[in-house]
């Protein structure tokens, strides 16, 4: 019954549905990260891991079917080279755009408890700038990975899976994978709630110490 809800739904609202089931399942993932390394939760951390799927998995579902146009069928011939078009364009390209985001996102967080935009804009940039150090480094890595744990779930996905409950089964993999990613996007992972909070309560030290009308830098 649920199944059969959600593909209706899926199928009236295909994008607002991909939306809605990227996000909870990759904020999911992120959590279940953060309780294994700490017990805790830091719900701004999760809040970014949740957006950007959210944010990729309408422009996923719909790259699916165009995909689903230009090979149709689930013969092993279309099957084969749906997954490797897929993977070598979604591989390598989701791994960067999500370590980017995450590195952006959280540091505009951060910076928001800055003393004034000239200095959040600062720490922004050289976050940019960290982010594509860190894409340069690690996406060959992860792409490598991501094929090992993604051609054989899109095997599944287009030779078995129906379109509309594609988003979903993905997702329910991506609890695992998401949760792999937010690990490394977030460096060691256990410690990037306490380095954020640190970072946070330095600033507002910093702010209390300063005289009024100088910046806290």
């Amino acid at each position: 019954m649920a199944l059969r809800l959600f593909a209706a739904v899926q199928k009236a609202y295909p994008s607002l549905a991909s939306l809605g089931t990227g996000a909870v399942m990759m904020g999911a993932g992120d959590a279940v990260v953060q309780h294994l390394c700490n017990g805790s939760l830091d719900p701004r951390r999760s809040m970014v891991c949740s957006a950007y799927s959210g944010m990729v998995s309408p422009g996923i579902y719909h790259w699916w079917k165009a995909l689903d146009a230009r090979w149709p069928g689930v013969a092993l011939r279309s099957v084969c080279r749906k997954v490797l078009v897929n993977q070598a364009v979604l591989g390598p390209l989701n791994c960067a755009l999500f370590l980017g985001w995450s590195h952006c996102a959280q540091a505009l967080i951060r910076s928001c408890a800055a003393a004034d935009l000239a200095t959040a804009a600062s720490d922004f940039a050289t976050a940019a700038s960290e982010a594509v150090d860190r894409i340069q480094a690690e996406v060959p890595d992860l792409a490598t990975k991501a094929m090992c744990v993604w051609i054989p779930v899109h095997t599944i996905t287009f030779r078995f899976v129906p379109a509309p409950y594609r988003i979903l089964y993905t997702s329910s993999i991506s609890v695992l994978w998401g949760g792999y990613l937010s690990y490394v996007a977030n460096g060691d992972g256990c410690s990037a709630q306490r380095d954020t909070r640190g970072h946070i309560e330095g600033i507002a030290s910093v702010q209390t110490e300063t005289p009024s009308g100088q910046s806290g830098a």
